[in-house]
């Protein structure tokens, strides 16, 4: 075994290539970069001069240190430049003939001890071993886009791997200021095989027709408090990326809920494929901006001229504190027996305290029709329908502030119109509203809970520690803490509720709660240990 590694070379330098060759050159090792032509291999280079550009005119670099960076790196189309790398890593595109292509060609190029690794996000790293002569020298080593940026590098090994390899790549990422989790050779590894199939189940939400695209994506970023919502997401990863990846997990898994959706299918066929061809779920400026197309302007809705909050609880409390602290309504909080006067002339009123049947019955006698009655419930209860009052019921719940605002869901039953003047007034108080149909979960525990379920699935296999998943989605996906640590917090017995409630309610087998999840609600435990 060698020293420590010093010369690295990489090749592909698109986007991914130029971000790793930027990882390796700012932590000072000398890199080699090679793609299929000079044209593209400069191209390369300009990838990495203007996002080091764009450090120095933030004040984040100074500029004898990016010329330092620019001068450590080699660009060339010749492979035989690598013949004295201690490294070389792939980062071409995800097809596996190109891949075992290039991985044969190095095995006449660089040096008998030099380590192989592959940037493989789904594919077999075990396939891709099999195509050199020295398959033990063989690892993944797995960035997130943007590679600078982001911490997360999956090691993967396979059956051949010599264990002396994978531990020096694992201390080659530390060096780098990364935070390596080490797994075996599984489609997906850690973040794709749960990130992805979290995608899948969004983008069938939205099929439904259940909910908006913009609802939707407002539920992940704000009711869970990731850093975009599933939809703009996927059309920042790309939508044919998505649905590749879709494809290897679903080869190999069988899983329903990892196959590609109709509706990407579809968008991808059609050349949809997100912020890079400027049109995906979204339309944007043009290819390659994050800058959404805005729709048709919608006709401007007002709050409603007065808002009766009805209970003793600190919810009712806080509810009718926030409505009121945003100035567009006057509020009135009330107790569940002073909600016996007439409502008439209000027309929104909230219930945050009993949500008995007779409870609404009583209310709505006393309420105008067209007027909106909203059942708050911490968990997003079913309302009973006005079948003849003329008053609307929804189910309103109201989620904890997250770094992206505070959410609240109203939810209605099929049919029911969907109460403009709610949405406007509870906008008006600052919180961001959603919109969706009355089914178990809602819209954020039905997005939420199923893909920690399967965080919980993948702990339960063994195939990686619950530290590892949860390093995998703060460091690789920009999560604000991991899925189990999001379960130890909601905790399991709320999660394995909603999902159980929410299999019942679609007869979906893959909703039932992971005989882990199952345990540690029985136990009381932490799925930490």
């Amino acid at each position: 075994m060698t020293g420590e590694i010093a010369q690295v070379g990489v090749i592909g330098l698109g986007t991914m290539g130029a971000g790793i060759v930027e990882v390796f050159a700012r932590a000072g090792l000398r890199v080699v970069g090679v793609d299929g032509s000079q044209e593209l291999a400069d191209r390369g280079r300009g990838f990495l001069e203007s996002s080091t550009g764009r450090a120095v005119s933030r004040g984040r670099l100074a500029e004898s240190a990016q010329q330092e960076i620019l001068d450590r790196v080699t660009w060339t189309a010749e492979y035989d430049a690598l013949a004295d790398c201690d490294l070389v890593i792939e980062a071409v595109p995800e097809r596996l003939d190109i891949k075992t292509a290039i991985f044969t060609k190095l095995d006449g190029v660089v040096r008998p001890d030099t380590v192989l690794a592959s940037n493989t996000s789904s594919l077999s790293l075990t396939e891709i071993a099999a195509a050199t002569a020295r398959p033990e020298r063989v690892v993944g080593m797995h960035f997130f886009n943007p590679a600078p940026v982001l911490k997360l590098v999956e090691v993967i090994t396979t059956v051949l791997s010599d264990d002396a390899v994978v531990e020096r790549v694992r201390d080659l990422a530390e060096r780098l200021g990364k935070k390596p989790v080490v797994v075996r050779d599984r489609a997906g590894f850690v973040a794709n095989a749960l990130l992805i199939t979290y995608l899948a189940r969004a983008i069938r939400t939205y099929e439904t027709g259940h909910v908006s695209r913009e609802d939707l994506d407002d539920a992940g970023r704000v009711g869970v408090g990731f850093p975009m919502g599933p939809l703009t997401l996927s059309d920042l990863i790309g939508l044919d990326v998505v649905k590749e990846v879709c494809d290897v997990l679903y080869a190999a898994t069988h899983d329903p809920s990892a196959a590609p959706p109709a509706l990407l299918q579809q968008l991808v066929a059609a050349g949809r494929l997100g912020r890079k061809t400027g049109s995906g779920f979204y339309d944007y400026e043009k290819a390659g901006s994050g800058t959404v197309t805005p729709d048709a302007a919608q006709d401007d809705v007002k709050p409603a001229a007065q808002v009766v909050v009805v209970g003793e609880s600190a919810a009712a409390s806080d509810l009718a504190g926030q409505i009121g602290g945003g100035g567009a309504s006057l509020v009135e909080w009330v107790s569940t027996a002073g909600a016996r006067d007439s409502l008439a002339g209000v027309d929104v009123v909230i219930l945050a305290s009993d949500t008995s049947p007779d409870w609404v019955a009583e209310l709505l006698a006393t309420m105008d029709s067209g007027a909106t009655l909203a059942v708050a419930s911490p968990g997003g209860a079913a309302a009973t329908p006005a079948a003849s009052s003329g008053v609307t019921v929804v189910a309103l719940r109201v989620h904890p502030a997250t770094k992206g605002g505070r959410l609240a869901e109203v939810l209605r039953s099929t049919g029911a119109p969907q109460v403009a003047t709610l949405r406007a007034t509870l906008s008006a108080a600052g919180f961001v509203v959603v919109g969706g149909r009355l089914r178990a979960g809602g819209v954020v525990d039905a997005l939420l809970y199923p893909h920690l379920n399967d965080a919980v699935r993948m702990l339960d296999s063994g195939y990686a520690t619950a530290a590892d998943i949860d390093t995998a989605m703060t460091a690789g996906c920009g999560y604000p803490e991991g899925p189990l640590a999001m379960i130890d917090r909601i905790g399991p017995a709320q999660v394995a509720a909603v999902l159980t409630t929410m299999r019942d309610e679609t007869g979906e087998v893959g909703l039932t709660p992971s005989p882990l999840l199952r345990e540690a609600t029985a136990a009381g435990q932490s799925l930490h240990g």
